[in-house]
């Protein structure tokens, strides 16, 4: 085994194993980790090095004040005075803090589970890599390699009267790539969305907003090599897109992209057909290439790749959901749109996109306005790309969270999360 040997990264895949943490809080449910285990866990063994795994963040959080055990949320709401029973409300704010982070002492308890294999059974395609054995050195545990971050505040219409309950959000969209990172948010009310407000946090109950995380986060193929023929039908891609966002108007980069272009596998708008390079597997015994059909710029390198034919590589292209994980890689969406870019795209350069874009939107279009033509003449043409995915790939993963942490410390503490003041 080469002494040079180093870990390459999470194995890719739709089916990490999941470790129960306990309660992500006070009375709350219990949490669920996705884990992942490095592609060359098998040889790190081997060679008596420490296998390595890596978590991905399950959900977003109120983060807690700095040097304080309260949680960084503090609104303000004004009434008519002099108040009576039934207050005039004029408007307010509030202001927020969120994180991805584990709760304290989850990452401890998560590196005990794998050491002495207290979890459940791995699944099958990636159980191999679960090597941790006796007397092996203790495992490393990283958070998954995060090379973009998008958080935004999405206001979540509640039940309100006869007046529209208006919010508004300031806040930058980009997020911090470590799981400790915050991101903060203003959001101003209109009268009636600050009695909601009040309403809510006086009955326990959390604001109306949810936080969405759009993590980008990268991936190893291990000793797999991954062959994508991808096959666009103009005609067929420019429909979906235009039932995504109508053509004229500026085109979002964010979860529309993602969603439009799932929609266009779906349809068969996109067509990709992935083989696998044969090298010997213990899931591919027989010696043959993988291969399917997914209808429904390369792939950069990892670190060199052990070639002994023993080496397990748990890509197993018969399994639909394996397929349907790599076909909605960046990689293979940033091709796609390449492809399509100048035939279905007016690209106007120097302006900025109304939504903060993942970065294989940027790749493609970089920071300009995109808008889908109207009638573009593609009848019957489709364009073809071939790609290897080799080493490192990178996916989205959406995580959320609706501040459920606040109401619950309001339910005790309410003065130290609601300041209500009379004009």
């Amino acid at each position: 085994m080469p002494g040079s040997l180093v870990p390459a990264g999470p194995i890719f895949g739709p089916d990490p194993l999941v470790i129960d943490v306990g309660a992500a809080g006070a009375g709350g449910p219990s949490l669920g980790v996705p884990i992942r285990p490095d592609a060359f866990n098998a040889e790190l063994a081997a060679a008596g090095l420490p296998a390595r795994y890596y978590f991905q963040p399950p959900r977003v959080t109120a983060a807690p004040r700095l040097g304080s055990p309260d949680l960084d949320f503090s609104a303000t709401v004004m009434v008519e005075a002099p108040v009576g029973p039934h207050p005039t409300y004029l408007g307010g704010s509030c202001t927020f803090s969120c994180t991805a982070a584990l709760p304290g002492g989850a990452e401890a308890r998560l590196v005990e589970a794998l050491t002495h294999r207290n979890h459940v059974e791995p699944p099958a395609r990636i159980a191999p890599l679960f090597v941790h054995g006796q007397g092996a050195p203790t495992p490393e545990l990283l958070m998954v390699p995060v090379t973009g971050s998008a958080v935004s505040c999405v206001i979540e219409e509640p039940p309100g009267g006869a007046a529209p309950l208006v919010m508004s959000v300031q806040g930058g969209p980009g997020g911090g790539v470590d799981v400790q990172s915050r991101s903060s948010f203003l959001v101003s009310f209109s009268p009636e969305a600050a009695e909601s407000v009040v309403t809510s946090l006086r009955d326990a109950a959390a604001p109306p907003f949810v936080i969405r995380n759009v993590l980008t986060e990268q991936f190893d193929t291990g000793a797999a090599s991954i062959t994508a023929d991808v096959d666009v039908a103009l005609d067929k891609l420019h429909a979906v897109l235009a039932g995504a966002m109508p053509p004229g108007e500026p085109w979002p980069g964010g979860e529309a992209a993602a969603t439009a272009y799932r929609a266009a596998v779906a349809t068969g708008a996109v067509r990709i057909n992935l083989t696998e390079t044969d090298t010997g597997t213990l899931l591919n015994p027989t010696g043959s290439s993988g291969h399917t059909d997914s209808t429904g710029g390369p792939g950069t390198s990892g670190p060199s790749r052990p070639s002994d034919p023993s080496d397990s590589r748990p890509s197993d292209l018969s399994d639909p959901a394996v397929v349907a994980w790599l076909a909605d890689t960046d990689e293979i969406r940033k091709a796609v749109f390449l492809l399509a870019k100048d035939p279905l795209f007016d690209v106007a350069t120097g302006t900025l996109p109304p939504d903060a874009p993942p970065r294989w939107w940027t790749e493609v279009f970089g920071d300009a306005r995109v808008t889908l033509k109207t009638a573009p003449m593609t009848a019957g043409i489709r364009l073809q790309q071939v790609l290897v995915l080799h080493g490192t790939v990178t996916a989205e993963q959406t995580i959320e969270g609706s501040l459920t942490e606040v109401a619950e410390a309001a339910r005790t503490r309410l003065e130290t999360y609601l300041a209500v003041i009379a004009i």
